[in-house]
């Protein structure tokens, strides 16, 4: 790799807030928000610094107390820059670093790429002496030919096709979607080289203005390495496995595949399920995206919950779900992903680096990690599939603690013994 070298990598747990730079978060929510999420194990927050997803630039919802990061017209506003350096040193103090995306896919359309590379340079020039890591913008390859849908302050609930998704049983949604985006793959190819390399001269710029880690988030289905023309730019290969039932195995079939295929590369999933989102996967969804990823290679990872990302009051963007803020700050969840990846670090089951994975007709029965002497982890997503367990300490994901007997059903880790 180029930019990070893989034993200094930062095994990272980060925590989803694309509207945390916006009023939808008061100064008190962030400050209890970041305060928890420290105390619960977490080390990192994805945060837009700029104009959030699922909104035009003139939405309300898009704007801090200070106004919008920018406007239509390509007019920077520094007051938010100044106020966007508070918050992420405010974030640093408590112990958290920050992964900032200075964008969405869609918004180089709207300001240009000459635009957009003055605007990084603003945001580097803010906060790269803060402890900051930069994705170059969420989802690059979103709205490809639709870029002026959400112009000029719409919401994606807006949207008709998208306000149905929820009430759409998931097999529908999902081949409706394999469908379109057949469909927008044919019309939109010459499109969507146009904006790959859009987003490559943008990295080229950003790449030199600092020596912090630099990733791209991507939509489901294709790689970071797919989505700029300069891919050796970037610190890791990223994907979004997405909020789909379906993506199950992606969750650990995409790291252990990039791993396996490149030793030296670093894996993110920028954008796994989030929890509560279309009122699907809780925390037994989470635990085992959080162990199946980490399991098959990859090197940090992203928590988010509906509620968090969107600050939510149960009707902003309310078709993904119903889950606000004060419900989804409430949630166990991300207090027992704490334990887990805590428990991963101190280990360093990362140093174990052979790993075998048993998952006959797609479905997880079991990912082994060992090194060339005797130590070994094991994930069993569903323990009563499991004829004959290793002997070991036993960890049980659910309850976050070291158990002396098996569950006889979910998910159970099991450690050689000292």
């Amino acid at each position: 790799m180029s930019r990070v070298e893989k034993e200094n990598y930062p095994n990272f747990l980060c925590d989803t807030w694309w509207y945390g730079l916006t009023q939808r978060l008061s100064d008190r929510k962030f400050e209890e928000l970041a305060r928890l999420r420290a105390k619960q194990g977490f080390s990192a927050v994805q945060l837009v610094v700029g104009i959030p997803p699922e909104v035009g630039p003139e939405n309300p919802n898009a704007a801090s107390k200070i106004g919008p990061a920018w406007n239509l017209q390509g007019e920077f506003n520094e007051q938010y820059l100044d106020y966007a350096r508070q918050r992420i040193t405010f974030l640093n103090s408590v112990g958290l670093s920050v992964l900032v995306y200075g964008a969405w896919g869609q918004q180089i359309e709207w300001l240009g790429v000459e635009k957009m590379q003055d605007w990084w340079k603003k945001i580097v020039e803010k906060v790269d002496d803060l402890d900051v890591m930069y994705c170059l913008t969420g989802e690059s390859d979103i709205w490809v030919g639709e870029e002026d849908k959400l112009l000029p302050g719409k919401t994606t609930e807006e949207l008709n096709t998208v306000r149905l998704i929820p009430f759409l049983h998931p097999r529908l949604v999902y081949l409706a979607k394999r469908i379109v985006t057949a469909i927008a793959d044919l019309l939109n190819q010459s499109k969507k080289t146009e904006r790959r390399g859009k987003w490559s001269q943008v990295l080229s710029g950003v790449s030199v203005l600092t020596n912090k880690p630099i990733f791209i988030h991507v939509l489901s289905g294709i790689t970071s390495q797919e989505a700029v023309n300069n891919p050796k730019l970037l610190s890791a290969t990223t994907v979004q496995t997405g909020h789909d039932p379906n993506s199950r195995r992606l969750l650990w079939q995409l790291p252990f595949k990039t791993t396996t295929e490149n030793s030296n590369s670093n894996f993110i999933n920028l954008e796994p399920w989030y929890e509560g989102i279309t009122n699907r996967f809780g925390v037994e969804d989470q635990l085992y995206a959080y162990w199946a990823s980490m399991m098959g290679g990859a090197d940090a990872y992203c928590y988010g919950a509906h509620g968090i990302w969107n600050a939510g009051d149960g009707k902003f963007l309310s078709h993904w779900g119903k889950q606000t803020l004060d419900q989804a700050m409430r949630l166990e969840t991300p207090k027992l992903i704490g334990i887990s990846h805590k428990l991963f670090t101190e280990s360093r089951f990362k140093d174990l680096k052979n790993i075998e994975i048993e998952a006959p007709m797609e479905e997880l029965i079991r990912i082994t990690r060992t090194d060339n002497r005797s130590q070994f982890v094991n994930f069993f997503p569903e323990v009563s599939l499991v004829k004959n367990l290793p002997e070991g300490n036993i960890f049980s994901p659910l309850k976050g603690e070291f158990i002396k007997i098996p569950p006889k059903t979910g998910p159970v880790v099991i450690i050689s013994p000292k």
